[in-house]
């Protein structure tokens, strides 16, 4: 269009070749879409072959348009074309515009409209290569719209989440807000480790949550929290890498357990002071003890009971349920096999009269015991075992051998038949029983070894379940 109109007009000017011929160069065989648009008026002085192409107009047909006829208004941008791309009416460098355009069929597009301003073959126009962006424009809108329903996901999610990319946080729920007693606006923008005493900034699960390596995986750890009206929280915090507005972030989703912690420690008293009995008849036998509790207390728990001056019958094992529910399956525990001493001494039988008192008061609940009685004056010891299914005999100055007594945890089955083993045994003889806690810790025999050694394997151990040993040294 400027080759047959502008340049006709200025054939007889002496650049007219030299200009034609450099116009035809960088514009006419241009492969971007570009249009030249009046800097005045805003009609489109010219389009080279990519924009037809690419609109779906002819050279003829864009001489009869303005950059107006291309665009699709969008209400929340009502200035025109000129407007934005010449500010306040005059050239201020180079502009980018986002529009939607309509082409020759009907299809409406996004596209990116970079402008400037030219002087070509004496007229001056702004310069437009456009380019499309609906793909990226679509891509974007998804994003947002997947943010925006994680947004909601979790704000209906109970517990409170954080979102942060390198310490930062981007993002937090309204339950994260209950939880640091700030606004939004008051958390989005800082740091993570601003909330956290030093000693959480310097610890090792924390370091871990901004390592490349670690930002990979799934992870949890426990954190006391102080917050600033001075209310001390402990929590739990797990997190997992995510994208975050197209940004590698870490979500955490954080639970108060200040509570379940008292309740645990409350249980823990509860179980010391459980295990702080001795042995009935101290002549006989001297007692040793481990007891290691786990992070979540078990139902680890131990029972003597003094028949007569030469006997004593006792029970350890594992009931289900954790913290107090654990502590009260114990309590419910010790008045069963109290009352089934009304009953028998007789250690298979008494596990045969606790099965039948679970399977009617106990509902789905399994403990799993070895039964023993000692009997001084014949020097001999009797046990039987349901679902802890073995205990160590160490004969003095032998080592340690493993005996094995089959049977189903009490409570599972209700016809269930339980083995049972007679060992003589005379001074210097060791008996080691221990829940089934042990077994995951320890090599082959290494239940049979002294309480100084098994200590030192156990007690900075991290458990997954209590862990009892009980080591019965024969006077």
């Amino acid at each position: 269009m400027v080759n047959d109109k502008v340049c006709k007009n200025l054939k007889h000017s002496p650049n007219y070749l030299i200009c034609a011929d450099h116009y035809g160069c960088i514009y006419e065989n241009n492969h971007l879409v570009t249009l030249l648009v009046d800097f005045t008026h805003g009609n489109i002085v010219d389009a080279n072959k990519a924009a037809c192409a690419f609109y779906g107009y002819t050279t003829e047909e864009f001489s009869r348009l303005c950059i107006s006829d291309l665009t699709v208004v969008d209400h929340d941008t009502q200035e025109g074309f000129l407007q934005r791309a010449l500010p306040n009416g005059r050239y201020s460098g180079n502009q980018v515009l986002i529009e939607r355009h309509r082409l020759a069929n009907g299809r409406i597009i996004d596209v990116e409209i970079h402008t400037g301003l030219i002087n070509m073959l004496g007229k001056k126009c702004v310069y437009s290569v456009i380019h499309d962006i609906s793909e990226r424009v679509k891509t974007e809108r998804k994003i947002k719209e997947s943010e925006e329903r994680y947004k909601r996901l979790v704000e209906l999610c109970p517990e409170p989440i954080l979102v942060h990319s390198n310490g930062t946080i981007l993002f937090v729920n309204n339950q994260a807000e209950i939880l640091f007693g700030l606004i939004k606006d008051e958390l989005v923008g800082r740091s993570v480790s601003a909330f956290f005493s030093e000693e959480f900034i310097y610890s090792g699960p924390y370091k871990k949550t901004n390592s490349k390596e670690y930002a990979k995986q799934i992870f949890r750890f426990e954190q006391q929290f102080i917050r600033s009206d001075q209310r001390i929280f402990d929590l739990e915090i797990s997190g997992i890498p995510i994208i975050y507005m197209e940004e590698k972030a870490i979500q955490l989703v954080i639970r108060d357990i200040t509570e379940s912690k008292a309740e645990l420690a409350r249980a823990m008293r509860i179980q010391e002071q459980r295990h702080a009995i001795s042995f009935p008849l101290e002549s006989k036998a001297d007692l040793q003890k481990l007891y290691v509790p786990a992070a979540t207390l078990s139902g680890d728990f131990f029972i003597f009971h003094k028949i007569d001056e030469e006997q004593v019958i006792g029970i350890i094992g594992d009931v289900t349920g954790k913290g107090i529910t654990a502590a009260l399956n114990i309590s419910a525990m010790r008045v069963l096999f109290m009352e089934s001493l009304h009953i028998t001494h007789e250690p298979i039988h008494v596990l045969q009269d606790l099965n039948q008192k679970a399977m009617l008061h106990l509902d789905e609940d399994y403990i799993a015991v070895c039964c023993f009685h000692l009997d001084f004056c014949a020097g001999k010891l009797t046990a039987a075992g349901a679902g802890i299914n073995e205990f160590i005999y160490i004969q003095k100055d032998h080592l340690g051998e493993k005996k094995t007594i089959k049977g189903a945890p009490i409570g599972m089955f209700d016809n269930s038949e339980f083995d049972e083993v007679v060992i003589p045994f005379s001074s210097g003889d060791r008996f080691c029983f221990y829940s089934d806690g042990m077994e995951f810790l320890l090599n082959e025999n290494e239940e049979s070894n002294e309480y100084e050694y098994l200590h030192s394997m156990i007690a900075n151990t991290p458990l997954q379940d209590d862990c009892t040993w009980l080591s019965l040294n024969i006077r």
